[in-house]
């Protein structure tokens, strides 16, 4: 397994790609072999680094990356709505280098199709855009056999077995880190073992690259390192830290409205009747005052940690059924 940084080693034509990856593609299309080049999106989701320190721009009421906005120009956290400004330099550093980052399946696509146009071979995207139902998921165990290179996915890493593949490449491992949501970094350690190991077991001699900025920061050198003990101590500290599962539980109320005035009204309210139960202080209350905006409706949220969240939503157990607007999912 080779760990690329993407710093030092980079094409001109396109950052995201390495002259290491390129070439050893050429290589395999010069032998008849296949290319899987992994993301874990289809969509553009980008975040923002510091190239000197290896910090992560992350929402300080959830522990999950920003993600970097340029209509309005602002880093939004996506479980909670909060809003930031974009800074100039790094907070924990102070460099000028900051770098937005993110890459998806229908850029890489794009990439490749221009810089092989003088080559007579099949780029196949596996991805949710194309493969949208069982039908066509079927169908795509013939691509994938004829395909010189697969773009693919997190599909890609189950059900599916074709032989030939000399190259697996991660595009942007940190990438994994920006999926909103408190159990990131273990979903980043499944994913990413998951993919590495289909081949390390039935291709031993496969070329593994894992394309990267930040070759420094402490849980992909772990990643990469295999040392899962030292992981599951750095999780498992963070969660404590911010009263995730397993120390405290979780549960998300969301209401949405088309007006988004009614919307936080309504949650304003609902937050005072739950801080009326709260006369220990022996809970979290976290409201987002800045709504999102989905399918022409306003969405608010409010975060509960606890102890016993069951015994605690029996309060509001009317509120939630008798409003088809306010939804409530539960974290374990």
């Amino acid at each position: 397994m080779l760990l690329v940084n993407l710093n030092q080693d980079y094409n001109r034509k396109n950052r995201y790609f390495s002259n290491t990856l390129l070439s050893n593609i050429e290589k395999n299309i010069k032998n008849n072999q296949k290319s899987i080049l992994y993301l874990n999106k289809r969509w553009d989701y980008s975040a923002l680094i510091c190239e000197s320190c290896q910090h992560i721009y992350k929402c300080d009421n959830c522990d999950v990356s920003l993600n970097v906005h340029n209509y309005p120009t602002k880093m939004i956290c996506h479980l909670c709505a909060e809003k930031q400004e974009i800074p100039n330099k790094c907070e924990k550093c102070n460099s000028n280098n900051l770098k937005k980052i993110g890459i998806w399946t229908q850029q890489v696509e794009k990439f490749l199709v221009d810089y092989f146009a003088w080559k007579n071979i099949n780029i196949f995207r596996f991805d949710a855009d194309v493969i949208k139902n069982k039908t066509e998921k079927e169908s795509a165990l013939e691509k994938l056999h004829n395909s010189d290179i697969i773009i693919g996915t997190k599909m890609i890493t189950t059900g599916f077995d074709f032989s030939n593949v000399w190259l697996v490449c991660v595009m942007l491992l940190e990438q994994e880190l920006l999926i909103p949501g408190y159990n990131t970094q273990e979903k980043l350690y499944s994913n990413i073992t998951q993919l590495l190991w289909r081949w390390w077991r039935k291709w031993e001699t496969s070329e593994i690259l894992i394309q990267t900025y930040l070759p420094e920061n402490e849980i992909i050198k772990t990643i990469t390192e295999k040392n899962y003990k030292e992981f599951f101590i750095s999780t498992l500290g963070e969660r404590k830290m911010f009263n995730y599962p397993p120390f405290k539980q979780m549960a998300t109320l969301e209401y949405r409205h088309k007006s988004e005035e009614k919307a936080r009204d309504f949650m304003i309210k609902l937050q005072k009747k739950l801080e009326k139960y709260n006369t220990q202080k022996n809970y979290e209350i976290i409201i987002t005052h800045n709504s999102f905006k989905k399918y022409n409706q306003y969405y608010f949220k409010i975060i509960i940690k606890w102890d016993n969240i069951r015994e605690f939503i029996k309060n509001i157990k009317s509120d939630i059924l008798k409003n088809s607007s306010l939804s409530l999912i539960f974290e374990y």
